[in-house]
């Protein structure tokens, strides 16, 4: 006769053991922290952020970039400058990347026909062209780069401009150079530069035509900074016709959304002349 096999019994919990004083358990052991779980908070030591542009050679750097002025790699560095501008993770990281730039002159403006920013932007490489613009467009969103510019002033400009009138020019570096110049125009002394290359007429002439979005809002802060310049009184009534043919092309656009504001700025100043006015 076989016996019944007995059924296994249950092992006793921790908790149980506990209680039958088997088990000596300390009540303050942490509980490490489950790596999958996303409730996890983790707390990092804070570290100082070293802008990495510290690290570089800086005349090696600008000879690479003079070497090959419409190459990609030109265009690839130049993209990387841009970011350690544009995405820094602070505004120190940001003041210390201009300064960088702008202390060591690296386009090399005091070279003046030789400078990186020359070559690159007469070259006829598209690429490193666009990355140029949106280099200096960059730059010129912070008061350290706009001072770098206006103290080469004499060279920047008119290169800036002699490429804009020159040169067939995909949109988006067309777009990047209008709005470096809006950037620049907020000063009086890039003003009357400005207005003595005849930028005022050929602004509103760009204002006449069909372009993006992008370029008419920075157009018209163009117009605006430019027209109220006390230099630039002779010229808006020379060019009343032209202007009034500009508002009216402005205000035939959407007149909704965040450039409305800007578009019933540049229309109050264009009726400011009374020519424009008699139009």
């Amino acid at each position: 006769m076989t016996t019944a096999r007995k059924p296994p019994r249950r092992p006793r919990s921790l908790a149980c053991s506990k209680v039958a004083g088997s088990v000596d358990v300390d009540d303050d052991v942490d509980i490490p922290p489950d790596p999958k779980s996303s409730n996890t908070v983790r707390f990092l030591p804070d570290r100082p952020m070293r802008c990495l542009l510290l690290e570089i050679d800086h005349m090696k750097l600008a000879t690479q970039l003079t070497s090959h002025p419409s190459g990609r790699s030109t265009a690839l560095l130049l993209q990387a400058l841009r970011q350690q501008i544009s995405i820094a993770s602070s505004d120190d990281y940001t003041k210390t990347a201009l300064e960088w730039i702008a202390k060591h002159d690296l386009l090399m403006l005091k070279m003046k026909k030789n400078s990186v920013f020359c070559r690159v932007m007469q070259a006829d490489g598209v690429e490193s062209r666009e990355e140029m613009s949106r280099l200096i467009n960059t730059m010129s969103s912070f008061t350290r780069g706009r001072q770098y510019f206006c103290a080469h002033l004499k060279l920047f400009l008119p290169t800036v401009i002699a490429i804009l009138r020159g040169r067939r020019l995909p949109s988006t570096t067309h777009d990047q150079l209008v709005a470096c110049l809006q950037k620049l125009s907020v000063r009086i002394v890039v003003q009357r530069e400005m207005l003595n290359f005849g930028m005022l007429e050929w602004i509103i002439n760009l204002l006449e035509q069909r372009h993006s979005a992008y370029a008419v809002e920075y157009g018209m802060g163009i117009a605006i900074n430019l027209a109220q310049n006390p230099f630039s009184q002779p010229l808006q009534l020379r060019f009343a016709d032209s202007i009034a043919a500009a508002a009216i092309n402005v205000l035939s656009r959407d007149t909704h959304g965040p450039s409305c504001t800007l578009i019933n700025s540049f229309v109050f100043v264009a009726l400011g002349c009374s020519r424009v006015k008699l139009r």
